[in-house]
Parts: structure tokens; sequence; C-alpha cells
């Protein structure tokens, strides 16, 4: 029964071109995402499916259990959870057990509705070792980490205390640079990422 469950798993992967775009914050995955949908190719980013998981009840419900402070008129104030999360390492980790098999059983339920031998492409953040990322090719995304929050910077939603924080954790935890079936290097202009993306697609 388990082997025809990962037989299955593994022709699924051969049939279907599934890739993961991984990378740190602020390493440009968001425009390699549009780059990608502007070759035509699916994308899929963790980061959305957070957010709408998000706003559902059951999930709102679960995580009050988990973190009531961050629960006002029933909705989730994500400003009060970035600044929870990235405090202290160890209610990240609670937030993450919690949401992260959420987000990847979304993704395997497209990767069975998904029939047609076309690419895809999962957009992930840096995150512990995962079984559905070591499941797919990866291709890494990164920038100088000067570069990266310089980008952060620019973004209403961190502060420097909050981005110096997620920059080092993701550090700490980042297995997959060195082992990525793809690398970007992202420090330059969009055109060169475009150039960098099509000539991956190119071998694929």
């Amino acid at each position: 029964m388990i082997y025809n469950i990962y037989l299955n798993i593994f022709i699924r992967v051969l049939i279907l071109n599934v890739y993961n775009l991984i990378g740190p914050i602020g390493s440009g995955k968001s425009e390699a995402q549009k780059i990608l949908e502007g070759f035509n190719h699916k994308c899929f980013c963790a980061d959305s499916f957070v957010r709408n998981l998000y706003k559902k009840e059951r999930v709102i419900s679960d995580i009050k259990k988990i973190f009531p402070k961050i629960i006002e008129n029933n909705k989730i104030n994500t400003h009060l959870l970035r600044e929870l999360i990235f405090n202290d390492i160890s209610k990240m980790k609670k937030i993450e057990r919690y949401i992260q098999p959420l987000v990847f059983d979304e993704f395997g339920k497209i990767i069975e509705k998904n029939k047609k031998n076309e690419k895809i492409f999962f957009v992930i953040p840096i995150i512990e070792n995962n079984k559905f990322i070591n499941m797919h090719k990866t291709i890494y995304i990164n920038a100088d980490k000067i570069i990266r929050k310089k980008r952060l910077e620019k973004r209403n939603k961190y502060n420097l205390t909050i981005i110096n924080r997620i920059v080092e954790y993701q550090s700490s935890i980042d297995k997959y640079k060195f082992s990525s079936d793809y690398y970007i290097d992202n420090n330059t202009t969009l055109s060169n990422l475009k150039k960098n993306i099509n000539e991956i697609l190119l071998s694929l």
C-alpha cells in the first residue's frame, strides 16, 4: 500500500514538470514569478496561500487557540503576528508547524488537478527542510544580503529590526542554496533576471 502511494507520487512527478522557485526574502521571487507568468507558465505563491488561509474561519479559530492576542475583531492582525514570531523563534515554529502543512496540501491538490504535461512553479520562501520541496527540482534565486535589505526597507510592513531578524533567521535554516538544481543571482537589473530565467526555461 505504502509502496503504491510513493509509486503514484513518483509517476506524477515524472509526468508533470513541477518546480520550486525558492529564495530568501528580498531576493526577487515575486519579480521572477511575474516573468514566469509572462512566459505563460502557471505559478502558485506560498505567501499568497498563507494570506488566504489567514482569512478562513477555521484557521482563525485554530490560531486563536495558539496566540489569542493577535486576533482582533475575529481577524488575524498580521502586523502583530509578524512582530510576535520574529521576536520569538519558538512561536514562529508553532505557526509554521500549523500553517505549512495546509499550504502544501493545497499545492498537492493543484498537482492532482493538473493533468496536462505543462510546467508548474511553486514560489516558496526559505523554510525548514520540507518533503514537498525535496520531491521537485528547485530553482534558487538569491541576491546579496545588503541588496535584499535595501529592497525590504522600501516595503512599509517591515522595519529595520524585523528585516534583520528575518534575514538572519532564514540564513540559519537555509538548506537549499547549495543543493538547488538551478541558481540565479539577482543583484542587477530586471532585464538580466528575465534573461537568466529564460536560459533556465530553455534547459528544463
